[in-house]
């Protein structure tokens, strides 16, 4: 990519996310400080690129990104790469939303916040290679806001030439235009001439920003979840959580939830308590998981909402890349945790628990097996509330123990000789959820595993 500056301010040059709501993996080069970054997350945590070059405005740059897998590296004007790696086990990168170039559209994109830049950038940008093929940034839109040629000269042509500009209006316009209200620079407001080079605008109520482009109250002017969300502003943008049987951007999609629900980490499922009653003198749970994500409470049975004194209760998490499983039976905690193998790579992972009294172990595919005892003399768990997967509407029920939701997929669940349990059927509500996209054939526990 080529680009020249018109200031020295931060501003983002390439954008592509996962999703659309600031969540998940992403992908970022962006001016920060005066110094190009590439910044991308492969699901297990940020990598972060600087280059040493200091831009300049008015100065024309090129700058080479590559990522192969975990590894990326970023080159400014032929210079040496500066390399990085990032962490975790995850290899590939899932990008769904449009590339975005000098900026994005606010009104559908949340910017995620390891970014650390939601500036757009304001100068030319003249040529963008993809895969070593040139793109042409004009033909190739989907959709575009506030660009206009730039008639700069490139070092490395020897004609004017059209360029791609993602500035905001300027302040200097050119001197044929004696009246800068003439374009219509206010998109939400009144436009008022303040001299020949200058212009300010009165922006209708909800709307903010040097153009009126900035939605300050979108969920008050748009009113954009459906089917009984509950909307939440950002900073000139809006988050839908949206409630069991929904999902989308705007919870404008069904949500039919069987055997396995994915959560993106501010989810969670309520299921009937009946699920797990705890009587058996031997108890066994089987759950098939995957995520990206180092930490997230996958399954939670303690206590009623309203009762958040210490309490029996049994929890399954990642803590820290690891599966851990907890139980008290109201005399302390047992603390089981496999440390032989991480369960943060995206991949599937089986998951077996049993606790006879107050002995408990935990075993992971087949493979590591961990044990552990809980405190005091009490042998059966009491847990009165309802079970939750995925995370909890309040996280001090946990005690403390838990602040993270699960983001990733539960493919099966099973307790006792249940089989596999529908869960959408013994649902009551919840918040965030979908079913899993992936297939569902590959091998989930079997009653053989549990036994």
């Amino acid at each position: 990519m080529s680009f020249n500056p018109t200031d020295s301010g931060d501003g983002i040059l390439m954008y592509g996310s996962q999703n659309d709501e600031g969540y998940g993996d992403f992908a970022a080069l962006i001016i920060k400080d005066k110094h190009i970054e590439f910044r991308f997350d492969i699901g297990s945590g940020m990598a972060t690129i600087r280059s040493p070059y200091a831009v300049q405005s008015g100065v024309w740059t090129y700058v080479t990104v590559n990522r192969e897998y975990r590894e990326a590296k970023l080159s400014v004007n032929g210079e040496s790469f500066v390399e990085t790696k990032s962490p975790g086990a995850s290899r590939t990168m899932i990008l769904n939303t449009p590339l975005y170039i000098g900026g994005v559209d606010r009104r559908k994109i949340t910017i995620n916040k390891d970014v650390g830049v939601d500036r757009s950038f304001r100068g030319c940008i003249s040529e963008l290679k993809v895969s070593s093929v040139s793109v042409n940034m004009l033909k190739s839109s989907i959709d575009a806001a506030n660009i206009k040629d730039c008639l700069i000269s490139h070092p490395n042509q020897t004609i004017m030439h059209t360029t791609i500009t993602t500035s905001a209006p300027s302040t200097q316009p050119p001197t044929t235009l004696h009246d800068p209200c003439a374009r219509n620079p206010c998109i939400n407001g009144i436009c008022q001439s303040s001299d020949v080079n200058d212009y300010s605008c009165t922006c209708e109520y909800g709307y903010v920003g040097r153009n009126c482009e900035n939605v300050l109250k979108q969920c008050e002017l748009l009113i954009p979840c459906r089917n009984g969300g509950s909307c939440t502003d950002l900073h000139g943008s809006y988050k839908c959580d949206c409630r069991f049987g929904y999902n989308g951007q705007n919870c404008e999609k069904s949500a039919e939830i069987t055997y396995d629900v994915a959560f993106k980490g501010d989810g969670w499922l309520e299921l009937d308590k009946s699920v797990m009653t705890h009587e058996e003198e031997r108890e066994v749970l089987g759950l098939e998981i995957s995520t990206n994500k180092s930490n997230g409470l996958i399954m939670w049975h303690g206590q009623t909402s309203n009762n958040l004194t210490p309490d029996d209760y049994i929890a399954v998490a990642v803590v820290d890349g690891y599966v851990e499983y907890q139980y008290n039976l109201g005399s302390g905690p047992a603390v089981i945790r496999v440390t032989a193998q991480r369960v943060d790579d995206g991949e599937r992972h089986r998951i077996i628990l049993k606790r006879q009294g107050s002995d408990g172990s935990i075993e992971l595919n087949g493979e590591h097996t961990e044990s552990g005892v809980s405190d005091g003399l009490q042998q059966t768990l009491n847990a009165r509330g309802s079970v939750y997967l995925g995370g909890l509407p309040d996280y001090e029920m946990t005690y403390g123990r838990y602040h993270d939701g699960f983001s990733g997929c539960i493919y099966t669940l099973e307790v006792q000789d249940s089989g596999a349990i529908d869960i959408g059927e013994k649902a009551i509500k919840g918040v965030n959820v979908s079913p899993c996209t992936s297939d569902r054939t590959d091998r989930s526990p079997t009653r053989d595993d549990l036994g």
